[in-house]
């Protein structure tokens, strides 16, 4: 809880636990990002987790962060692309029906 709280250098991190019991469960619903174990979690930890890890793998963490963030940077270059292109043509046609003088 403290760590969610003031974080590395006394900002708020997100903060990931890990965890295949029972006991893991609360902690697993109050984390920002709960992982269980698929294979040797009980079904009590998948429930309270958001993310279920299939192979037991903790490598498979880091996988799914980086695709993750390539995922997010791959759309906000969508987004600004499409944003850089089409408002420059849009803008000769609103700005008719405003009726600025050409």
């Amino acid at each position: 809880q403290a760590y969610q709280k003031y974080g590395y250098g006394g900002i708020g991190d997100i903060c990931a636990m890990t965890g295949d019991g029972v006991n893991d469960a609360p902690a697993l619903k109050q984390a920002e990002v709960g992982v269980a174990m698929g294979i040797r979690g009980t079904e009590v930890a998948k429930d309270a987790a958001d993310i279920v890890l299939q192979n037991d793998n903790f490598a498979s963490i880091i996988d799914g962060i980086e695709q993750g963030r390539l995922c997010s940077t791959n759309l906000r270059k969508s987004i600004m692309y499409t944003l850089c292109s089409k408002v420059p043509q849009f803008m000769p046609t609103l700005a008719m029906v405003v009726g600025v003088p050409e």
